[in-house]
């Protein structure tokens, strides 16, 4: 029993691939995507635990991979059921599991959005399970140990890749990647102990001292040059591979977001945070990182910047299915033909980009022109005229990049909305009128009560904007809203709470049931303004969905239903101020050239930016200092330092080798492999030496003065060498020979494989 229990490998071998398991856990724990996953650290140790136990057991491959799934069931199924409600029977919460579990896989292969958090924990702790089975496995049964760094390694660098939130997640990559280091030094340790063991080689067992200090050593240089190279972030074919506006990976990502919607997001991050579906989910934290500076010609009355447009509406999940393939637009095309709209004035805006990875164009809705390469998502009109979703750059924009963006700013008044005609054209009817069933008779009823008292969508949409403003609570940190319910209704006549997302959604679901043309656009709040930079500075806090509506003649007017953004009331007309039936205190009905205090609207020079007469602070020509590439210079810095180091430390332990006869002797042996010498363990020393002798004639003295003293200090009497000789001495005549042999019988086998085979045929 006790044979059988030992670890060959070594019990600090289990410990490191326990250590690795649970940073991984710890990591997944600590990015709080959902409640419950404090039961994954616990997973991937049982699991540990179990492949060990198995893997030193008697049972055959596939007795073993049964009994594991088996054990893992049990434990995923018990931890999981250990965080439902005690008031439940253990056999009611076991069958909750498994029917939860089967209504997932149902939504998953129908197209369904799941709000669920309990499957992520299911799902992730059995991942852990395989994790931790697997490792031990391949390295205590089969001895594939990057079969046990490499899947745990790719789970943890997913989290920490796409977890955009306040926690330092990269130091527990960090620990995984020195831990992982180790860990392959340890196990090619216990390896070479095993084949020294079979062929009967001394060894001094407090090598492992020696070679643990000497892995920890390499594993942190190595973790320091890779800490200064650039993020995998920063890189524009990564962008492009991950980002891209379509494709398997995008695709990926929206399914991702559509079975997973309840867990929790992060605003600001290196991806965009925006992706091609909104689902109404669980609590969000967007932190307050800066996103981007838009430089403009002067304060505006109101603006949003705006990423992707919504049309569909369906089971909690807002999509954009009215676009068809992607268009590829070049500056020098001209302007985007997109329809005509009154009321409108182009406005140029500077951005500067602060995310690290992203692809949307920001800018004010209603895009003209820019001058980067974009990809646009959009549908065409009758006319053949674009309907723009989003508009995406054709090469990931990096941190610090800024680009140019013309966009048409609505200043429709409301007396001109107000008498738009409501005769829809069909594409409008088609796309921007539909309310799915799950809408409920009260939603429709409700809003029918609100705007029962108006006679044009203007006015309706005032009124359904100011109820939901002033009945539901703004609270970005609620639960997801439980199965079987519509987010809508729920937030209407249930909660009576919810952020961005959840206000947009009911303004736009309730206008649509009046028959108003409606979407819900994602995107960024205005953000604080600047007066002396004429700036917006936009931060992660600001992320935000908002509402339009369509008016014949002026396009989609922006709508804020959200309790916590100030409201901008449209004057009246464009000749006079005043305020209309719902003005807000924030703005008390003000005309336009109340809301632009240091300059008339109609004055403003939309090419100012371009003439330079506002001068942002931009520096469009960086110094030669700025020019250099400082990451290369540091990377220079550390490889010569990493290799001054691993040159002395190979030059002292070279030393303590060639110093000892035993060890010589063993190195000699390690030379004659590598001149393909087949040594047997049954060979006696001076045979040894007579086979090296034979190939490199010139190398007899001094491979017969180490084989010699050897051969005394192992089988004399006094277990003794010559106390005048030196093995040093001899290394330096023959390690020449040897490298020299080496790189001709190499040499040789490239040009000749068979030449080389036969050649020592005699001695194999």
């Amino acid at each position: 029993m006790d044979a059988r229990l030992k670890l060959e490998e070594g019990w600090t071998t289990l410990f490191l691939l326990w250590a690795m398991l649970l940073v991984a856990a710890l990591a997944l724990n600590q990015a709080d995507l959902i409640d419950g996953l404090q039961i994954v650290p616990l997973t991937g140790s049982l699991a540990v635990l179990a492949g060990v136990l198995l893997a030193k057991s008697r049972f055959q491959n596939r007795t073993a991979h049964v009994f594991s799934f088996i054990y893992g069931l049990f434990v995923v199924s018990w931890l999981v059921a250990s965080i439902l409600p005690a008031e439940e029977t253990w056999r009611v919460r076991v069958i909750e599991i498994f029917t939860r579990q089967a209504d997932w896989f149902e939504k998953a292969f129908n197209g369904g959005t799941s709000r669920d958090g309990l499957i992520f924990v299911i799902q992730t702790s059995f991942i852990y399970w395989l994790l931790g089975y697997s490792g031990a496995w391949f390295t205590f049964r089969q001895s594939r140990v990057w079969l046990a760094v490499v899947p745990t390694g790719i789970v943890l660098l997913s989290v920490v890749y796409y977890y955009n939130g306040p926690k330092p997640l990269a130091l527990y990559l960090a620990a995984y990647t020195l831990l992982a280091l180790i860990y392959v030094a340890r196990t090619h340790l216990a390896d070479q102990e095993k084949k020294w063991r079979s062929g009967r080689v001394r060894f001094d067992t407090g090598i492992h001292f020696d070679f643990m200090r000497s892995a920890l050593l390499a594993a942190l240089l190595a973790l320091v040059l890779a800490w200064g190279m650039p993020s995998l972030s920063a890189s524009a074919a990564v962008g492009d591979a991950l980002g891209g506006t379509r494709g398997p990976w995008r695709e990926f990502q929206d399914n991702w977001t559509r079975l997973f919607s309840s867990l929790r997001s992060y605003g600001s991050g290196v991806s965009d945070p925006y992706q091609d579906t909104l689902v109404l989910g669980g609590p969000r934290n967007v932190g307050n990182t800066p996103i981007m500076d838009v430089y403009v010609g002067g304060q505006l009355p109101y603006v949003y910047w705006q990423a992707i447009a919504y049309d569909t509406y369906e089971n909690g999940r807002w999509s954009a299915q009215f676009v068809q393939d992607p268009v590829l637009h070049f500056p020098d095309d001209g302007d985007l033909d997109i329809p005509l709209s009154a009321g409108r004035e182009v406005i140029t805006q500077t951005v500067v980009n602060y995310l690290p990875n992203s692809s949307f164009l920001y800018a004010a809705p209603q895009i003209v022109s820019t001058d980067r390469q974009i990809v646009i998502e959009a549908a065409n009109d009758p006319t053949g005229r674009l309907l723009v979703s989003s508009v995406r750059s054709r090469y990931v924009l990096r941190q610090g990049d800024q680009y140019n963006v013309k966009s048409q700013f609505s200043l429709a008044d409301a007396e001109g909305l107000r008498s738009s005609p409501t005769d829809y054209p069909d594409w409008i009817q088609q796309h921007y009128l539909p309310v799915p069933d799950t809408i409920t008779p009260e939603t429709i009823k409700l809003a029918s009560d609100i705007t029962s008292q108006f006679n044009n969508p203007f006015d309706k949409a005032i009124a359904v904007r100011d109820y939901l403003r002033e009945n539901i609570t703004y609270n970005d940190q609620i639960p997801a809203p439980p199965d079987g319910i519509d987010p809508v209704h729920y937030t209407l006549f249930i909660s009576h709470e919810g952020y961005c997302n959840y206000y947009a959604s009911a303004m736009a679901m309730m206008l649509r049931s009046q028959g108003i043309p409606s979407r819900v656009v994602s995107g960024y709040a205005q953000g604080e303004y600047d007066n002396k930079t004429h700036s917006y500075r936009i931060r992660a806090s600001n992320a935000h969905t908002w509402v339009e509506v369509y008016f014949q003649r002026y396009g989609w007017i922006q709508f804020e239903p959200t309790a916590s953004i100030p409201v901008y009331n449209r004057p009246e007309t464009t000749n006079e101020g005043g305020g209309d039936n719902f003005a807000s205190p924030v703005f008390g009905g003000p005309d336009r050239s109340d809301l632009l205090p240091e300059e008339n609207f109609e004055d403003f020079d939309p090419g100012a930016l371009d003439s330079g007469e506002l001068t942002p602070p931009i520096n469009t020509q960086p110094s030669l200092l700025e020019r250099l590439p400082s990451w290369r210079v540091i990377g220079a810095i550390v490889l010569v330092i990493i290799a001054g180091l691993v040159l002395f430390s190979a030059n002292e332990m070279n030393k303590r080798v060639e110093n000892d006869v035993e060890r010589s002797y063993g190195r000699l042996g390690n030379w004659g492999r590598w001149l393909g010498l087949s040594l047997q363990p049954t060979h006696t020393p001076y045979e040894r030496a007579d086979m090296i002798t034979a190939v490199i004639p010139e190398s007899g003295p001094p491979v017969r003065n180490l084989t010699q003293q050897f051969v005394r200090k192992q089988f004399s009497p006094t277990h003794e060498m010559d106390e005048t000789f030196d093995p040093r001495t001899e290394w330096r005549v023959l390690r020449p020979l040897l490298f020299r042999q080496s790189v001709i019988n190499w040499w040789e086998k490239w040009r000749h494989p068979q030449r080389k085979k036969d050649r020592f045929d005699r001695w194999r």
